[in-house]
């Protein structure tokens, strides 16, 4: 079990399984509340031999590392995370006898828990519940900021001489392979099990949402409600296949994988490109070579610009 620690706020770490305990927080006061430990906790998954649905979309050498490597979290850096979680607690409660929900699938490939599954008016609808910042929103949607001339130039400064240019929204392809793999799996896996699935939604809440982050992403709800176009099921099946091949086989030679590709280190646009996860978000990278290598070079001005 690798997520072995939480990392308090002066540094130190400390076993996950004192920290749940009453008075087992080291410091003056805790940093979260003892029952938010207890949730955090529970995210920790064992290795059962098969890989995840979810463990799939990230990098083989991600999850090699979390499998076999121990490594701690600062609580609060969860945060995100745990809205996730009351979202889906949230649901779960929900008592509709004529619906599945939370309901577990596996096959050889791979696990996996779907949110939602109901018939309504002859409709058979997967629905899958995400809480999500505006960010991510305007990359499923396929929005952009791009610099338009203006006709008018700068006449002093650093720029004198210059175009001067305003930002406009333009499209190109939606960032959604994630979404689409994901729950292209959990269709495929319902209907191989006798279920007819006639189409795929998620409801995304926009975590961030404010008047300020509204304007800056051009949204105009907190709600997203996106239909998802799946997979073919020979393009589910090899992709599932080939990810638990790798992860099984780096296992149990205990032998790192390759690098994770650019989609799974989510690098950027930016000039030069920056691996955001690996500067910020992979909780192993000091087991990886390529992430030392990323969090040694000066952080970037933005790694969220538009």
């Amino acid at each position: 079990m690798p997520w072995t620690d939480f990392e308090c706020p002066d540094g130190v770490k400390i076993p996950i399984e004192t920290c749940m305990e009453k008075g087992g927080c080291r410091m003056t006061e805790r940093c979260v509340s003892r029952p938010t430990c207890i949730l955090f906790s529970r995210g920790r998954r064992t290795w059962k031999g098969k890989i995840s649905t979810t463990q799939a979309l990230n990098g083989t050498r991600l999850e090699f590392l979390k499998i076999t490597t121990p490594f701690s979290e600062k609580p609060c850096d969860r945060a995100f995370a745990l809205l996730g979680t009351f979202h889906h607690l949230k649901h779960q409660k929900l008592d509709l006898p004529d619906a599945l929900m939370e309901e577990g699938l596996e096959d050889p490939d791979s696990t996996g828990i779907f949110d939602f599954y109901e018939e309504e008016d002859g409709v058979h609808e997967m629905l899958d519940y995400k809480t999500a910042g505006g960010y991510k929103i305007v990359r499923l949607q396929g929005k952009y900021k791009y610099d338009v001339p203006t006709g008018e130039f700068y006449k002093s400064g650093e720029k004198k001489g210059q175009e001067k240019t305003r930002k406009e929204w333009g499209l190109k392809e939606p960032d959604d392979f994630d979404l689409r793999m994901q729950c292209s799996r959990y269709a495929w896996m319902m209907r191989d099990n006798g279920f007819q699935v006639d189409r795929y939604k998620t409801q995304f809440t926009v975590r961030d949402y404010t008047k300020q982050t509204a304007r800056q992403y051009g949204l105009d709800r907190q709600i997203y409600m996106f239909p998802v176009a799946l997979f073919d099921r020979d393009t589910v099946v090899k992709f599932y296949q080939e990810k638990n091949k790798a992860l099984v086989e780096a296992v149990e030679k205990n032998e790192l994988p390759p690098i994770c590709s650019a989609r799974e280190r989510w690098t950027n646009e930016a000039t030069p490109p920056v691996d955001v996860r690996c500067l910020g978000y992979c909780p192993v990278w000091f087991a990886c070579p390529h992430g030392k290598q990323v969090r040694a070079e000066p952080l970037p001005p933005s790694t969220e610009e538009l």
